[in-house]
């Protein structure tokens, strides 16, 4: 019984000072009706939020051409939408009740939570700024507000106090791994273990330069850049944690670098130690902001790819209609063969002998095998020589060599494999079999 008297009177006395105030407030003469706090906010235009907090660590973001983000107390991406929530909820707010602070027989603005406030929210744009001070939670869902300097207080709902002081402000980081990645990307560096892969751009393409140099897939670079640019993080673990080295990431086990031709500053993202034992999930961070993220395992795998999957996997990167002629060596004892395009038939020559009318088919079916069908398995390691069966030398329509592409095959009639000079085979199954024999070139005879 005690105990109930106790709680009963709190409440009456909680009612009482809430009567009070409300009696002083509502003894005072309103200034106006509802109306606006923000309405003069152009946020299309809103290049900077800065939030200045009584009790909290203060936050600012600012819009670039890549979006929005965090930049104090440190640098995180911002999502989009809840940057431009802070503005459409303030442009919401309708003052239902005013008052002028600090008069007689009226509230003063500390007794408001105004002086100073729980928050502060500025808006920036070029042409101006916009201040909305936060003040007291009162009953039914509504708060204190103040715009600016002015001499007023005006009641309002709480759907900006709420979303200031009472939501967790990681919650608006965007979840994006990388903010750069895709058209603009011009470099790629990828560490796992003792293994590097690079991969740069080369004019309209692109070119792998470790673990070998050699042609790498553009097709697939451009949707490995978009799934990473799609990628997202679990979530925000910790912040500024005072070191990394408990989560595995002063010696990560992965480190991914993309660099953007409208920048020298790569954005790089580290990969660390399973956030538990039994968990895929890793530990992880993007250079510069010093915050802890969960990053799935299906991440990790986009993040970290298997460098044969980004290898140009045809036997040459020479488009088929630039080639003009092409010579066809084989081992000692076999005779070379030269075939000519001539209009919209091939002449085959022998060594040096009387030329002929070549099978097109053939031909055309060697060629598209050659520049066009993707071997299904690759491989980084030496080049066989003991295994070749041929080299195909492509010339240019001004006489100038294209390419070269050297043919090898598994003993015992195995699998074939193509060559660029790269150090990397393109192997094939044996059901390619490449004409490569000066017979199978011949025009059936009728």
């Amino acid at each position: 019984m005690v105990r109930l008297a106790l709680i009963w009177l709190i409440a009456l006395v909680a009612f009482g000072g809430w009567w009070i105030l409300r009696g002083q407030v509502n003894s005072m003469d309103g200034i106006g009706g509802s109306y606006a706090l923000a309405e003069d906010v152009p946020l299309e235009e809103v290049e900077e939020i800065e939030l200045r907090f009584r009790d909290e660590p203060d936050l600012t973001i600012q819009r670039d051409e890549s979006g929005w983000q965090q930049v104090e107390p440190f640098r995180v991406g911002i999502d989009t939408f809840s940057a431009r929530q802070l503005g459409a909820t303030a442009a919401d707010l309708k003052g239902i009740e005013v008052v002028r602070l600090d008069e007689a027989g009226g509230p003063t603005a500390a007794q408001l939570g105004l002086e100073p406030p729980a928050a502060t929210v500025t808006w920036r744009w070029p042409e101006g700024s916009h201040s909305i001070a936060l003040g007291n939670r009162t009953l039914a869902g509504r708060a204190w507000a103040r715009v600016g300097d002015e001499p007023y207080a005006t009641l309002v709902d709480a759907s900006l106090h709420e979303r200031v002081l009472e939501t967790d402000h990681r919650l608006w980081r965007d979840r994006a791994l990388v903010a750069r990645a895709g058209a603009t990307t011009t470099r790629i560096v990828i560490e796992a273990g003792n293994e590097e892969l690079q991969l740069e751009r080369s004019g309209a393409g692109w070119r792998m330069t470790s673990p070998v140099s050699t042609r790498a897939d553009e097709s697939a670079i451009a949707d490995w850049l978009a799934r990473v640019g799609q990628a997202k993080v679990v979530g925000y673990l910790y912040d500024e944690p005072g070191g990394f080295d408990r989560f595995g990431l002063e010696v990560p086990i992965a480190r991914i670098e993309i660099t953007g031709k409208d920048t020298d500053e790569a954005e790089v993202i580290l990969l660390g130690d399973p956030i538990g034992v039994g968990y895929a999930d890793r530990y992880g961070m993007v250079w510069g902001s010093p915050t802890i993220l969960r990053i799935d395992e299906e991440t990790q795998r986009v993040l970290v790819p298997a460098a044969a999957t980004l290898v140009d996997a045809r036997g040459t990167g020479v488009v088929r209609e630039d080639i003009a002629r092409l010579e066809i060596r084989t081992p000692e004892g076999v005779p070379d063969l030269e075939l000519e395009r001539d209009f919209d038939q091939w002449v085959m020559q022998v060594d040096g002998a009387e030329q002929a009318i070549a099978n097109t088919e053939t031909v055309e079916r060697l060629l598209a095998q050659l520049t066009s069908s993707r071997a299904g398995e690759l491989a980084f390691s030496g080049y066989p020589q003991d295994l070749e069966e041929a080299v195909v030398i492509f010339y240019g329509f001004d006489g100038a060599p294209l390419d070269t592409v050297r043919i090898v095959r598994e003993p015992e009639a195995g699998r074939w494999a193509l060559e660029n000079g790269d150090g990397v085979l393109r192997i094939f199954p044996a059901s390619l079999a490449p004409p490569i024999r000066a017979a199978d070139f011949s025009v059936p005879s009728d």
